[in-house]
């Protein structure tokens, strides 16, 4: 992406701030993009952005138009899976793939594209200052950028006896419940031979380990190369607990399924957004998580 690219912005999850949506819309215009609103971005159905027809027929038609070259999601929520159904998985599938943005709900897209064989973008919506630094980092990966993503490395939690770095695959994943509830669903993410990326906000540590326990009961975590668990924002639960948090669930979990465990990558619901491609390799060495090759839509 460069300046002049086209932006379709859809709506497929909750239903939009106008104020907040407009100062983003106007701060990608400030930058040079040439940015389009989906037909029924101001509609609304209950807390989502328009009924689940709506949103689908919005988001196929972003997706399939051959004239733009990206498609930023106004914000997350909850209400993406409900319109997966809805796609024409086959039609998507003919169209050239391009840049996806987006993240929280948008986890559910990413799945899917990515099962699809499209290069997907975990990153800022557009319910933001795109001027900021979490804007500017963002419009650099996806515009074709490499190198260092983050600025320190992750600790290394949880050890397997088979790990040898450094680990390049590529990635998949997104918000920890958005994900679970894609499990036996049509939309269930394969993470054989990828990392895991999972992040979580205002879930306390038993909803947490509830959810990390139903991924090695059904097999996922085992699967993984490795999980890296980006953040857990406003996760904590009983203060006579302090003791024992989100870290400390999720490294149990990661330890009963014999998988390596990564943590502290700021990705996801924290202020720092750091913006990851999903379903492209990353590489993984002494903590440092590196885009060796500018991810593009394949």
């Amino acid at each position: 992406m460069t300046r002049g690219s086209r932006i379709r912005v859809v709506a497929p999850a909750g239903r939009v701030n106008r104020e907040r949506l407009e100062q983003g819309v106007l701060g990608l215009q400030g930058l040079g993009f040439e940015v389009s609103l989906a037909e029924h971005i101001w509609h609304s159905a209950g807390y989502l952005a328009g009924t689940d027809e709506m949103r689908a027929r919005d988001l196929e038609e972003a997706l399939v138009d051959e004239s733009l070259d990206a498609v930023f999601l106004a914000r997350g929520g909850w209400g993406t899976l409900r319109a997966l159904p809805l796609l024409d998985a086959e039609r998507i599938a003919r169209a050239t793939p391009k840049v996806v943005l987006g993240y929280s709900d948008i986890t559910a897209l990413h799945g899917f594209l990515n099962g699809l064989g499209w290069v997907t973008f975990h990153g800022p919506v557009v319910e933001m200052d795109w001027k900021s630094e979490n804007g500017i980092e963002a419009l650099r990966i996806v515009g074709g950028g490499s190198g260092f993503i983050g600025d320190s490395p992750m600790e290394h939690l949880w050890q397997s006896q088979d790990f040898s770095g450094p680990l390049t695959t590529p990635w998949v994943g997104g918000n920890l419940s958005v994900f679970c509830a894609s499990l036996k669903t049509p939309f269930e993410v394969d993470v054989r031979d990828k990392v895991l990326y999972l992040e979580e906000v205002q879930e306390p540590p038993y909803r947490i380990d509830r959810m990390m326990t139903q991924l090695r009961l059904a097999g996922v975590l085992s699967q993984a190369c490795a999980i890296v668990f980006g953040e857990a924002i406003r996760c904590q639960g009983d203060p006579e607990l302090a003791d024992y948090g989100p870290r400390d669930v999720v490294m149990e979990q990661c330890r009963r399924a014999g998988v390596d465990l990564f943590w502290g990558l700021p990705a996801g619901h924290g202020v720092k957004k750091l913006t990851l491609p999903l379903g492209w390799p990353l590489s993984i060495e002494d903590g440092w998580v590196r885009l060796t090759e500018a991810a593009v839509g394949s």
